[in-house]
């Protein structure tokens, strides 16, 4: 008998993380015809990720997001850790990357 083990141990928050920085896309179409007579036809397409990942990826945001408000402002204002990616404010990352350790600069 073969027993599998999970590959990784992660937490909740850190599987939501992980899927909210890499994103998934859900593309799906749902056809109902009758007689060669098409009653319904769908076709959706769902977006999981974070608003930095699809900005970062120019996938278009519903109407209904604001722009203009001060989290949107930060998350603009943001930069990646070159060594582990995670999402900054320059300032912050000019005193060191408190997740990673990574100091600018530093060689």
């Amino acid at each position: 008998m073969v027993k599998l083990r999970p590959q990784y141990t992660e937490s909740l928050p850190e599987t939501i993380e992980r899927v909210l920085d890499k994103g998934i896309v859900i593309d799906t179409k749902l056809r109902i015809d009758v007689l060669q007579t098409d009653l319904i036809k769908i076709r959706a397409t769902i977006i999981l990720s974070s608003f930095s990942y699809a900005a970062k990826h120019g996938i278009d945001f519903p109407s209904e997001v604001i722009h203009e408000t001060q989290i949107w402002r930060d998350l603009l204002t943001k930069e990646d850790c070159p060594q582990c990616g995670k999402m900054l404010k320059r300032e912050e990352l000019e005193q060191g990357c408190p997740w990673c350790g990574f100091e600018l600069g530093a060689s």
